[in-house]
């Protein structure tokens, strides 16, 4: 049975007794808060934002693809597939060539995944304009994925706050509903 840690940015996430390198995978999102302390050291899957200034903000750095968690990842997902709208301000080619020559799996969640995503959002009282955390976006793709008789996702340092574009008590409430569900295990912060 593979085990699988998806590990949120909380900054007020204390991982320690959770033993979450020991995990078989384990996920973190954009600038991996807490990698290195207090969530572990270990990161299996790097999942980065590809739309808006986060990700201008990483092409620009010369650094980059030298933090620790890109160099440790064996495969990145971008959150949006490519696209050529100006509105979206994709940066998911650029990426993509820049990660490239670490010969890495990379991936990105698709039209129709964020589109049912979306969907079960607005199911839990979420606006129809409200953006996708990245966080919630890669979780449901995963639970989409995962056979619970396989594996497990064990969902880390989530703080449903942040950036207010987001609709964090739809997203929390979906969350929960999983975990009521056993379709992940929710640690509460």
């Amino acid at each position: 049975m593979t085990r699988t840690a998806i590990i949120g940015n909380a900054p007020e996430f204390d991982g320690r007794g959770f033993h979450l390198d020991g995990y078989d995978h384990v996920v973190r999102f954009n600038n991996t808060a807490g990698l290195g302390g207090t969530s572990g050291t270990k990161t299996s899957e790097l999942v980065l934002v590809s739309r808006g200034g986060q990700p201008a903000e990483w092409l620009a750095d010369p650094q980059f693809t030298q933090r620790q968690a890109v160099q440790d990842a064996r495969r990145v997902t971008l959150v949006f597939p490519p696209s050529t709208r100006i509105e979206d301000e994709c940066h998911a080619e650029a990426l993509c060539q820049r990660l490239a020559p670490l010969s890495k799996e990379i991936r990105w969640i698709d039209e129709a995944t964020e589109g049912r995503a979306r969907e079960a959002l607005l199911s839990h009282g979420a606006l129809p304009t409200a953006a996708l955390s990245s966080g919630f976006l890669y979780t449901f793709m995963a639970v989409e994925a995962e056979d619970p008789r396989k594996g497990t996702l064990d969902v880390f340092g989530f703080g449903f706050e942040g950036w207010d574009v987001h609709a964090w008590a739809a997203e929390r409430a979906w969350f929960e509903a999983c975990h009521r569900a056993g379709l992940l295990i929710l640690h509460p912060l």
